[in-house]
This record gives C-alpha cells, sequence and structure tokens, in this order.
C-alpha cells in the first residue's frame, strides 16, 4: 500500500488522482475534512466520477507530529510520498515550519526506518539549491551556502532533506525532488495558486528578475 502525507494540497491531490487511476492502493493523511472537497475538485477537472475516484482512498486524520496517529496512517505501508509541507516566508513563522518541515519529516523518515519501507519520494524545493554564480545555471549540485541569506523556509527545507539523507544512511531507500514554483488547477486562495488569481484581477505593474515555475502534472510524473 501507498502512503501520501500532504493529500488535500495542489501536489497532493494531484498525486493521488494519478495513483487511483493505476488502481493502485492508497492511503492519505489528512487534517481538515473541510478540504476534501478541493480535492474532489482536482478530480473532477480529469474525471466525470470524481467522487468515485476519492472513495477509493483510504483516508487517515493524522499530524505529522503526532506519533499516535501516525502509527496507525503506517499499518500495512510499503511505500510513502511526502508532499506535506508548510510553506511561509514571513520570519515569524520560522517555529512553526521548524515543527511542520523538519520534525514532521524526521518522524517520517523514522516511520519509514522502523516499517521496513521499500522507498520514500521526498517533496523538497527549489529553494533548498544553493544559489550559483551569476550567469550560471543552479541545479542540485550547486552547494548550499547556509551563510547566506536564506528565507526561513529554504532552512527548514534542507534540514528536512538532512532528515531523508540521515534515514538513507539508516537502510532507506529514497529520492528527492527539488521542484520550482508549483502551478496547477484547483487551489487559489493560498499557495502558489494565489499567484493566478492576482494575474486574473490584473497586475498593473510588474518587477524585474525571474522565476522557474513547472506544472503540477509533470512534477506527479517525476
Amino acid at each position: 500500500m501507498i502512503l501520501v502525507t500532504g493529500g488535500t494540497g495542489l501536489v497532493g491531490a494531484h498525486l493521488l488522482y494519478t495513483l487511483v487511476n493505476s488502481n493502485s492502493k492508497v492511503r492519505a493523511i489528512y487534517r481538515n475534512k473541510k478540504k476534501f472537497e478541493q480535492v474532489k475538485r482536482i478530480f473532477s477537472y480529469y474525471s466525470d466520477t470524481p467522487e468515485v475516484l476519492f472513495n477509493a482512498i483510504e483516508w487517515v486524520e493524522a499530524d505529522l507530529n503526532d506519533i499516535p496517529s501516525l502509527t496507525e496512517a503506517f499499518e500495512g505501508i510499503n511505500y510513502v510520498y511526502h508532499c506535506a509541507a508548510f510553506v511561509s516566508f514571513e520570519p515569524d513563522k520560522f517555529e512553526q515550519l521548524k515543527k511542520t518541515n523538519i520534525e514532521g519529516t524526521a518522524n517520517i523518515v523514522n516511520f519509514c526506518i522502523s516499517h521496513d519501507i521499500k522507498k520514500l519520494c521526498y517533496v523538497s524545493s527549489v529553494a533548498t539549491i544553493g544559489k550559483p554564480k551569476f550567469g550560471q545555471a543552479a541545479s542540485e549540485k550547486t552547494e548550499w551556502n547556509p551563510e547566506l541569506d536564506n528565507s526561513v523556509y529554504a532552512i527548514t527545507k534542507n534540514e528536512a532533506e538532512l532528515e531523508v539523507w540521515r534515514g538513507t544512511q539508516e537502510g532507506v531507500d529514497a529520492v528527492i525532488i527539488n521542484p520550482g514554483v508549483i502551478i496547477g488547477p484547483g487551489i487559489w486562495k493560498y499557495g502558489s495558486g494565489s499567484i493566478l488569481k492576482t494575474v486574473a484581477n490584473g497586475v498593473p505593474y510588474y518587477t524585474s528578475g525571474s522565476m522557474g515555475y513547472v506544472d503540477v502534472n509533470d512534477v506527479i510524473h517525476c
């Protein structure tokens, strides 16, 4: 069985749709039932039977920092997609970011170790990739420099990656992906979806610079 954390988010919901369509046996973690409607809405963009697909998922209420609920979620699991994260660039949210992104990921890794999970896929971020020299492209080989003015989000996602690498030293087969800003349909009120809402409402100005964007479906296929 496959476990997906962050199943009600943009990446998680699209991943669940893909997995269910491949007839995989899937369990997903949720914290708020109100977000089920946005999962069904995303499913409806791609299928005429969103309710049927949604009901094929085994949903478990759990929190990344609640060990008893994670114990239930991991029962009978073979593969894990860890998509859950807290996204904020506000310094006053640093403690919450650490709790979810670092400690929560450490808990997932520990459960993967204790349950002999066959493979873990961690959805990280381009924010953890080091800053290249001017005019050069960054890649996973670009070294992270902790002395730079990194965002609080980037710091916690980098620490989360270290937890995953720790897991590999303790027997977990793992892979990390580092997507840029993920865009896709279904969630407009927060996260990267708010970018599309802002543009749809009209932007009377633009700024210098650039950003790397990636379609959510491309992320899922990766």
